[in-house]
């Protein structure tokens, strides 16, 4: 498969100069191969700071829900003993009130991660937001209330980095979905190809119909339909499907 996306990537570049597509072309193509570049690292960036800051907060959740357990325990043993018995009672009591301030403070910072790792989720398109849904199901909505919550702060920062780490995967490769579109008042099957989260085209030979996508984190994917690229993206796909011998295939810079 690698072989064959690097064949696909160098006939873009040795097409340009043969065909004498001219500079405007280059600089078109350019600036999407740019715009894919950019999209992968900002992915990347956002995984590397949520890979860095993991396991401390896990740690720290960790060290917390140890920390009240002993100290509830410890508690339960003081109740039955002497009034210094008592007093130290209080000030465990204390201590766990503090420890429970800084779960308080932890959580603040996952469920403002939940979120941010939600909106990245709509730049998925639709079949792979389904295969997901058994982590982003486990997100708690915004408006939960975090006493609402069941899921352990370790359970909800787990879920983050699963979403992440796939998210990743399918930004680093080509993908092949058939999909159903709406076009005017029919209902017709496509086949799109993502190039990761950079750019999608779309092509139906049989309706003549083809387009191109771009990803907005937000909003999710823009589709602009552009039949004259029809023949170019239907054979990259049935090369990447190994419907037909593998050729080098330039897909149009839109």
């Amino acid at each position: 498969m690698t072989k064959r996306l690097l064949a696909i990537a160098s006939v873009a570049l040795v097409g340009l100069t043969t065909l004498s597509w001219g500079q405007s072309k280059l600089e078109e193509t350019r600036s999407i191969f740019q715009e894919l570049v950019q999209s992968r690292q900002e992915i990347a960036n956002e995984q590397s700071r949520w890979r860095i800051q993991k396991q401390s907060l896990l740690d720290a959740v960790e060290l917390l829900e140890l920390e009240i357990e002993l100290l509830e325990v410890g508690i339960e043993e003081m109740e039955a003993q002497s009034t210094q018995a008592e007093k130290d009672r209080i000030s465990l009591n204390g201590q766990i009130e503090e420890l429970k301030e800084a779960s308080a403070v932890v959580a603040t910072v996952i469920r403002g991660y939940e979120q941010r790792v939600t909106k990245l989720a709509n730049a998925l398109p639709q079949e792979k937001k389904s295969d997901l849904e058994s982590l982003t199901n486990r997100i708690p909505d915004r408006n939960t209330p975090e006493s609402e919550i069941r899921a352990s702060l370790g359970e909800r920062m787990l879920n983050i980095v699963g979403l992440l780490d796939q998210m990743e995967v399918f930004n680093n490769g080509i993908h092949v979905f058939t999909e159903a579109r709406k076009v005017g008042s029919s209902t017709v099957s496509l086949n799109v190809i993502y190039i990761g989260l950079g750019r999608a085209y779309y092509a139906n030979r049989d309706q003549g119909l083809a387009g191109y996508g771009t990803v907005d984190i937000e909003k999710g994917w823009t589709w602009t339909e552009d039949a004259t690229i029809l023949e170019d993206v239907d054979r990259a796909i049935r090369v990447f499907k190994s419907e037909i011998p593998a050729e080098f295939v330039v897909l149009p810079a839109k």
